[in-house]
C-alpha cells in the first residue's frame, strides 16, 4: 500500500514524528492499519527524472525489505536529501530502519518527537 493522493500527503504534513538522517528525511504517523504505507517526495531540485526515479526505486525496495522489521504500522513519507544521490539501497535501507526504530522507541516512552 502506498500514500498516493494529495489529501493523504497533506495529512502527513502534520505528522507527529519526524526524523532527519544523513540521506533521507522520514515523517511518520501511526495509521491503525495492519501494514505500513509508503509515500515518497522528491523535488526537481534533486536532479533530472532519471535520478529522481532511481531514488524512488531505491526507497520502495528498501521499504519492501525493511517493513517486517517495524514494530508498529505507520504512514511513512520519505523525503530526499541532496546527499542521497550517492547512496545505495543498503545505505538507504539501514537509515530507514534506524529512523523508524528511533521513533518507535520514543513513542513507547510516551513522547511526541520531532527532531533532526
Amino acid at each position: 500500500m502506498r500514500i498516493r493522493t494529495r489529501r493523504q500527503y497533506k495529512r502527513m504534513a502534520d505528522a507527529p514524528y519526524k526524523k532527519i538522517g544523513k540521506w533521507i528525511i522520514v515523517e511518520l504517523q501511526p495509521n491503525g492499519l495492519n501494514q505500513s504505507r509508503l509515500g515518497i517526495v522528491v523535488t526537481r531540485r534533486f536532479g533530472n527524472a532519471v535520478k529522481r526515479n532511481r531514488f524512488k526505486r531505491l526507497v520502495r525496495e528498501s521499504f519492501r525489505l525493511s517493513s517486517p522489521h517495524f514494530k508498529s504500522h505507520y504512514n511513512i513519507v520519505v523525503k530526499s536529501r541532496s546527499y542521497a544521490l550517492q547512496a545505495d539501497r543498503d545505505t538507504i535501507q539501514q537509515e530507514l530502519i534506524r529512523l523508524v526504530h528511533e521513533v518507535s522507541n520514543k513513542k513507547q516512552d510516551g513522547q511526541a518527537y520531532a527532531s533532526g
